[in-house]
């Protein structure tokens, strides 16, 4: 597993999107889905191996694990006690799970996919 994304919490996106693009030197790569129903603006600097996702009140406290196996990885935390708060599921970014530590943060399992590859 390694860290991928850094969530970066927006009430003005537009305008956060343009600090880091303007002033830091990020790029937007793309759109995604990290939560139902909720898009964020993926955004990466070519000197980081990390991007940030900027977005609103569902990532103030979120960090995004990307595995290869969310359905293993899945499995063995949750044989190791954790609890959470979501089953594994289908999103447009690709396989999560959600759970929760235990000050209520909240870390998402993400296995990446491309629905439109063939």
């Amino acid at each position: 597993m390694k860290l991928k994304y850094i969530p970066v919490f927006a009430e003005d996106a537009d305008a956060q999107i343009s600090f880091y693009t303007q002033k830091l030197g990020f790029n937007p790569i793309s759109n995604m889905f990290f939560a139902e129903g909720e898009e964020y603006t993926v955004l990466k600097a070519d000197n980081l191996d990390v991007a940030l996702v900027v977005g609103g009140n569902a990532f103030k406290s979120c960090v995004i694990l990307n595995t290869d196996d969310c359905l293993k990885d899945y499995h063995l935390y949750k044989t190791a006690g954790v609890f959470f708060s979501t089953v594994p599921r289908y999103l447009p970014t690709g396989l999560a799970a959600e759970f929760l530590d235990p000050s209520g943060n909240r870390f998402i399992l993400l296995e990446e996919r491309n629905y439109t590859e063939i």
